[in-house]
């Protein structure tokens, strides 16, 4: 980590651009505010961030630049991205790399990396900030905190060093734990009574002894609803949102799927035919989807065959 800390102290100040992946969740939005609070420099998305960052967004007072043009800033560090897909069309010539995936396909174009499979990319930036015991305000410790929270799933998962970060960002920071729970508070009646609704209409299916539960929500908060049905106790659970042919889907995927039978969130999506024709991005726990046209029954016809067949061979 001191040689990767060494190039990244000699761009502090200069025309930087720290760049996440598309639909960036609460880690890279977190860990790309933190990182910015020392290095300085705009914060940067291909096209979109994902709705639940839209709170944590708004309560640091942050900007993002969407379709930043990669050519204005000659210090590019790209942040909890695993693969030049996430970047759409926003795709750097040189670049730093700040990321905990497995199997990352940019360490080795990157100029520098800090590369650790740890729980979250917002870990190895507090990592980087404690040894150079940079100050730690209220706003970094929430933004590390809100990484930290949404990559463990809650801490549904997470390692020791999660909990430990975690713990040590809420002292800093004179955070509660209630503070960081509440960017992903769903406030909104209307909201929350299409998610009570998507719970009790949701299809169960049961394969190999995991339940997958499937839904519609009739409101554009499939993420929320989503992480709503694995809090019930799903082991994966899929719910989607339609507007004439516009789709939005989004799963949940718990750890014992990924570790005892080798499925991944973002492997599901790709494998269900018609969802080829849309967006997919995501992670082993964690898939998006959106398309303009397609159709959300066969959707999860599809996903449903897909746990099928992987799970009853």
């Amino acid at each position: 980590m001191k040689s990767f800390l060494e190039e990244l102290t000699k761009i502090r100040g200069g025309k930087n651009l720290i760049l996440c992946h598309d639909q960036a969740d609460s880690d890279a939005i977190g860990a790309a505010y933190a990182l910015s609070r020392w290095i300085g420099g705009d914060i940067g998305v291909p096209q979109a961030v994902a709705s639940h960052t839209k709170k944590l967004i708004e309560e640091l007072g942050m900007s993002v630049i969407h379709g930043p043009n990669v050519c204005d800033y000659p210090n590019i560090v790209v942040v909890d991205t695993a693969h030049a897909a996430q970047l759409c069309d926003t795709k750097p010539q040189h670049f730093f790399v700040i990321d905990h995936h497995p199997n990352n396909h940019l360490i080795e174009k990157a100029d520098a990396a800090l590369y650790d499979t740890v729980s979250s990319t917002s870990q190895l930036v507090y990592r980087m900030l404690r040894e150079l015991q940079v100050p730690i305000d209220k706003k970094m410790a929430l933004a590390l905190c809100a990484g930290i929270l949404t990559d463990t799933i809650h801490f549904h998962r997470g390692d020791a060093e999660a909990f430990q970060a975690f713990g040590d960002l809420l002292q800093i920071g004179g955070l509660r734990y209630q503070d960081v729970q509440n960017l992903y508070i769903v406030e909104d009646r209307r909201h929350r009574s299409a998610i009570i609704d998507s719970a009790l209409t949701a299809r169960k299916s049961t394969f190999g002894g995991y339940y997958i539960l499937v839904a519609e929500v009739d409101t554009n908060i499939p993420t929320y609803a989503a992480r709503a049905l694995f809090d019930l106790g799903a082991d994966a659970s899929v719910v989607g949102y339609r507007n004439g042919q516009e789709v939005e889907v989004r799963m949940y995927l718990r750890h014992e799927l990924l570790e005892n039978c080798g499925m991944q969130a973002h492997d599901v999506f790709r494998s269900a035919p018609s969802m080829k024709k849309g967006k997919t991005w995501g992670y082993s726990l964690f898939a998006g989807f959106r398309s303009d046209h397609a159709q959300l029954d066969l959707i999860f016809d599809e996903i449903l065959r897909v746990f099928h067949d992987r799970l009853t061979e």
